[in-house]
């Protein structure tokens, strides 16, 4: 009897230590889980198990590696908003795998996404031909977002995150460096202030960075 108390106890110090790690590491969709991510989610919950299992050892030396890995995430989870090259190589970029209705082979090489995968996510998407999109962007979390010519890409997609300018996506909407750097004279910020940046009628619909102290 004693053995089986020893389970239900270590399950439930298991789940309920994994459901506060969760949300300690922050609220986030399932399908934007990118690897690093799913890794830690992997991990946690593979050291809970081992923490049911481990009968002969104390509950406390599966918790605090789930603590450590926890706290590991939140820290590259900080440092991500802080450095764009962090976040780049942690989460890894979007990827253009059609621009104006043309397939780029060269960026689906790279990620070893093959036509078979576009043409069925394309489908997905209530898409028939790659004629039909403007531009699809294969996320980071393998998601491909598609929006069709006749819809306003402008109010749709960022060309500036974090202060780092998206230059494909600015010139597949027909602008170039030099209308940005007007835009941004005329706006009076910095990259370094803007927390996003879409185009909208034309103009720049800029989000800035708020200090909030206190």
């Amino acid at each position: 009897m004693e053995i089986y108390i020893n389970i239900i106890i270590r399950t439930l110090i298991g789940f309920f230590s994994f459901f506060i790690l969760m949300r300690f590491m922050g609220k986030r969709e399932v399908g934007q889980l990118s690897l690093f991510d799913l890794i830690i989610i992997l991990s946690i919950a593979d050291l809970m198990v081992l923490g049911i299992d481990g009968f002969d050892e104390d509950v406390l030396y599966s918790i605090i590696p789930m603590l450590v890995v926890a706290g590991i995430q939140r820290i590259i989870a900080f440092l991500s908003l802080k450095f764009a090259k962090v976040r780049d190589v942690i989460d890894g970029k979007s990827s253009y795998i059609v621009i104006n209705g043309k397939v780029n082979e060269n960026e689906m090489k790279k990620q070893r996404y093959n036509m078979g995968d576009l043409y069925t996510q394309l489908r997905e998407c209530g898409i028939k031909s790659v004629q039909e999109v403007e531009i699809a962007i294969l996320e980071t979390s393998g998601k491909l977002s598609v929006f069709k010519r006749e819809e306003d890409l402008d109010a749709s997609l960022p060309v500036i995150i974090s202060g780092q300018i998206d230059y494909i996506l600015l010139h597949s909407l027909g602008k170039n460096e030099k209308w940005l750097e007007v835009e941004l004279k005329k706006s009076k910020y910095e990259l370094k202030d803007i927390l996003g940046a879409c185009i909208i009628n034309n103009k720049l619909d800029i989000v800035k960075k708020i200090n909030y102290n206190g």
